[in-house]
C-alpha cells in the first residue's frame, strides 16, 4: 500500500535505530508470576508492574523471540513502551482530560500507535497478545482507563479502514490516524434504544451515487475529537429484519451535528458525544464492507474483540487503583481482602492473555464467550470490594475516578453480556438433553 509514515526521533536516540532495539530496551521483563499447571505448557501471569510489595525478576527468558511453544507471554511491546514513558512522562500529561495527541504522535513515531500493521503502515506485526499487554501497560502506566480503552479501539477501527482495501478512501483518511493527528468513532448506539439492532432507526435512503443519512446516534467514544466516523444505518429491511451498512463519515459533512454530552463525565481522555444526521450525503463509494451486513461483519466482531482486548487494560487499571490506595493507607484492606483483590487481577489478566493469544492462533471462529463472562464476573466482585471505600474513607479524585472508570467499563454492553450467558446455557441445555435421548 502506497503509505509512508514519516518518523521523528527526540532526545539524542538514533534515528537510523529503532526505538525498540535501543540500548536501554535491552532490558528483562520486569516482573512475571510463573505458575506450573498440568498441561504441558507453562502458564505466565504477565505483572510488569508487580504488586506493590513483590517484585521477582526473569532474567533467562528472551521474550522478543518467542516460539511456537511460546508461554502466555509477550511483553516485547509493553518493555519499550514501559521505557518511553519512564523517558518521556510529560506524554502521559492530561490536563483537565484532554486527549494526549502528543502522545499520539509519539507513539505513531515509535511504531506503537498500531503496533498490529504491516511495517509499511507504521506498525511491526504484533501479536494480539503483545498488544492486549501493551494495553494494560499504557493503561497502569497513565492510572487512566479511558485511555488504555481509546488505545485498545483505535486498532480495532483502523484495522476495519485496512480491510475495507478501498484505495481511496484509505488515501483519504488512513495517514491522518497513521501518523497519530487524526482519530476515527464508530457510531452505533443510539438515544433509547443502545445498540440493539432491533431498536436502532438511523437509515441512509440512496439518491444516486450518494446515501442520505438521517437518525441520531449517542455514547460515541472520542466522537468530540474525532476526524472520521464510522457510522451504521439502515439500508433495508428484507424479512423484517434490518439490514445495516458502514459508511465512512469526515466530521465536516454537512448535515452532520456533533451534539455535546455534559452528563456523561468518566473514562477522560476518552470525551464522549452523540450525532445529529440530517440528510447527511455520503458517496457509495464510503460504504465499508458489503452492503447490508456491517451490523454482523463490523458490529458484532467489533465488540467481541473489544471486549476480550479489554480485559487487559482493565487489569492495568485494578493494579493502578490497587496500588494507589495502598500509597493513601497501607491498611486500608484487610490482608484477606487485599489478597482477594491481587488474585482478581491475576486471573483477570491470565484470561485476557489466553483469550488475545486464541485470536492470533485459532483456526476456527473464534467465540469468546466464556472469557468475556468469567472477566467481567471477577471485576464485578472487585469493584464491590472497592466500594465501600468510598464511604469509609476521603479518597483523592484520582482514585474516584478510576474506581468508576473501572465500574462503567464493566457495565457496557450488560444486557448483550447477560444475554451470552442464556445462550450458553440455552446451548448447553439442548446438547444435554440431545445426549441423554
Amino acid at each position: 500500500m502506497p503509505f509512508n509514515v514519516s518518523r521523528q526521533h527526540k532526545k539524542g536516540i538514533d534515528k537510523n535505530q529503532p526505538f525498540s532495539q535501543h540500548p536501554i530496551n535491552k532490558s528483562p521483563p520486569i516482573c512475571h508470576l510463573i505458575l506450573q499447571p498440568a498441561q504441558s505448557k507453562s502458564l505466565v501471569l504477565n505483572n510488569n508492574f508487580c504488586h506493590y510489595y513483590s517484585f521477582t525478576h526473569s532474567n533467562n527468558t528472551n521474550m522478543n523471540n518467542l516460539t511456537e511453544n511460546n508461554l502466555l507471554e509477550d511483553v516485547s511491546l509493553s518493555q519499550v513502551l514501559t521505557t518511553l514513558l519512564k523517558q518521556e512522562p510529560e506524554l502521559l500529561s492530561m490536563p483537565e482530560g484532554s486527549f494526549p495527541t502528543q502522545l499520539w504522535q509519539r507513539l505513531a513515531e515509535e511504531k506503537l500507535l498500531f503496533p498490529g500493521l504491516s511495517d509499511s503502515l507504521g506498525g511491526q506485526e504484533s501479536s494480539s497478545l503483545a498488544i492486549a499487554q501493551a494495553a494494560k501497560t499504557l493503561t497502569y502506566l497513565s492510572g487512566s482507563a479511558g485511555l488504555g480503552m481509546s488505545w485498545v479501539m483505535q486498532q480495532a477501527l483502523v484495522n476495519i479502514l485496512v480491510k475495507s482495501d478501498k484505495q481511496q478512501l484509505l488515501q483519504d483518511h488512513l495517514p491522518s490516524l497513521l501518523n497519530g493527528k487524526g482519530l476515527c468513532a464508530l457510531s452505533i448506539s443510539e438515544p433509547g434504544a443502545g445498540a440493539h439492532p432491533k431498536r436502532l432507526s438511523a437509515h441512509a435512503k440512496q439518491e444516486g451515487e450518494n446515501y442520505l443519512l438521517n437518525g441520531e446516534k449517542t455514547y460515541i467514544s472520542n466522537g468530540p475529537v474525532a476526524d472520521i466516523f464510522i457510522i451504521l444505518a439502515i439500508t433495508d429491511i428484507v424479512n423484517e429484519r434490518k439490514q445495516f451498512t458502514a459508511f465512512l463519515v469526515p466530521k465536516d459533512t454537512p448535515g452532520l451535528t456533533i451534539v455535546p454530552m455534559k452528563s456523561f463525565d468518566a473514562l477522560k481522555p476518552s470525551s464522549h458525544c452523540g450525532l445529529k444526521l440530517e440528510n447527511c450525503a455520503i458517496p457509495a463509494l464510503n460504504i465499508l464492507g458489503k452492503k447490508g451486513q456491517a451490523f454482523d461483519t463490523i458490529s458484532k466482531p467489533f465488540r467481541e474483540h473489544e471486549d476480550i482486548l479489554m480485559l487487559s487494560p482493565l487489569a492495568g487499571a485494578m493494579q493502578a487503583l490497587l496500588n494507589k490506595l495502598i500509597e493513601f493507607k497501607p491498611n486500608i484492606l484487610p490482608a484477606e481482602d487485599l489478597g482477594a483483590l491481587l488474585a482478581i487481577i491475576d486471573s483477570v489478566s491470565a484470561l485476557a492473555n489466553q483469550a488475545a493469544q486464541q485470536l492470533d492462533t485459532t483456526k476456527v471462529a473464534f467465540e469468546p464467550v466464556s472469557f468475556i463472562i468469567i472477566g467481567r464476573q471477577l471485576i464485578e466482585q472487585f469493584i464491590l470490594k472497592i466500594k465501600p471505600l468510598e464511604i469509609e474513607h476521603a479518597l483523592g479524585p484520582a482514585i474516584k475516578n478510576l474506581i468508576n472508570d473501572i465500574d462503567v467499563l464493566v457495565n457496557i454492553a450488560k444486557t448483550a453480556n447477560t444475554a451470552k450467558q442464556k445462550a450458553l446455557a440455552t446451548n448447553y441445555l439442548a446438547t444435554f438433553t440431545r445426549n441423554a435421548q
